[in-house]
């Protein structure tokens, strides 16, 4: 179902084509970079992601709530992690102000201009035990 995304202002910024949100447990996401190191962070994070993740002092957090976007944008998009849109088809970044921005690949670029989409939005939080991330398609 599409809707309309109003500002209090007046004006729209666009029609929502897709929703998803998911949560993980920041443990699971230690326990699997203890197990597997640098070959999990390759094959799950982008390198940017990667970088700003482990150049926190406790980086499985952030790590959490980037995995959790990732799930969040696949379920948005209604294909869920496979051939159409792979872990790596989504990086989560910091923009100018820290606001979380979601940067495709062209996998997901493709995917989105098929669904004729012009953004991705995405917001993370997180706790030491939980993360959660929310995702639009516009």
């Amino acid at each position: 179902m599409e809707s309309d995304i109003f500002f209090a202002k007046g004006g729209t910024a666009g029609t929502i084509l897709g929703i998803g949100v998911d949560i993980v447990d920041v443990a699971r996401i230690r326990r699997i970079h203890e197990r597997h190191g640098d070959a999990f962070l390759k094959r799950v994070f982008t390198p940017a992601e990667c970088a700003y993740c482990m150049s926190l002092a406790v980086p499985w957090p952030s790590l959490a709530a980037r995995f959790a976007a990732k799930e969040a944008v696949s379920k948005a998009f209604g294909t869920g992690i496979g051939a159409e849109f792979s872990l790596q088809s989504v990086g989560v970044v910091n923009g100018a102000r820290g606001a979380p921005l979601a940067e495709l690949d062209e996998k997901g670029t493709a995917l989105l201009a098929s669904r004729g989409g012009s953004r991705v939005l995405v917001s993370l939080s997180h706790t030491a035990t939980l993360a959660q991330a929310f995702a639009v398609i516009v």
